[in-house]
C-alpha cells in the first residue's frame, strides 16, 4: 500500500502558519500518529477504534495525509455502524497506514530540504 503526502496541503499550511513552524507541526502530527498506533496495537474496542479514527481523520486531512484521512473516515463510519468484523479484517491495514505515515511525517519534519522541495 502506497500513501503519499499532499504537497499542496503542506504548502497551504506553511502559508498560513509560516514555513518555520511547519517542521514543528509535522513533528507533532507524527508523534500523535505514533500515540494512536500504540493505542490501536493494544487490542482496542470498537468504540476506541471509532474515537481514534475520528481524531486521525481530521488531523490527517489537515496535514495532507489524504489516503489516511479517507481510511480513517471509512473506519469511523464502519465503527459507528457496529461492524466489528470489518474492524478485525481492516485493522492491520489501518495500523500499517498509520505507522507508515508517522514515519513519513517524522522524516519530513526533520529534513528542511524535503520540506523545501514541496514548494
Amino acid at each position: 500500500m502506497t500513501t503519499s503526502i499532499n504537497a499542496s496541503t503542506i504548502k497551504r499550511l506553511a502559508e498560513e502558519v509560516g514555513q518555520d513552524t511547519v517542521s514543528l507541526l509535522l513533528k507533532v502530527f507524527s508523534d500523535e500518529l505514533e500515540q494512536y498506533l500504540r493505542q490501536l496495537s493494544d487490542q482496542p474496542s470498537v468504540s476506541q477504534v471509532r474515537e481514534i479514527s475520528h481524531a486521525i481523520k481530521s488531523s490527517a486531512a489537515s496535514f495532507g495525509a489524504d489516503d489516511l484521512a479517507e481510511m480513517a473516515q471509512e473506519c469511523e463510519s464502519r465503527m459507528k455502524q457496529g461492524q466489528a468484523d470489518w474492524m478485525h479484517d481492516h485493522l492491520p491495514e489501518f495500523r500499517l497506514m498509520v505507522q507508515g505515515m508517522a514515519l513519513e511525517y517524522k522524516q519530513l519534519a526533520s529534513n528542511d530540504e524535503l520540506i523545501n522541495r514541496l514548494f
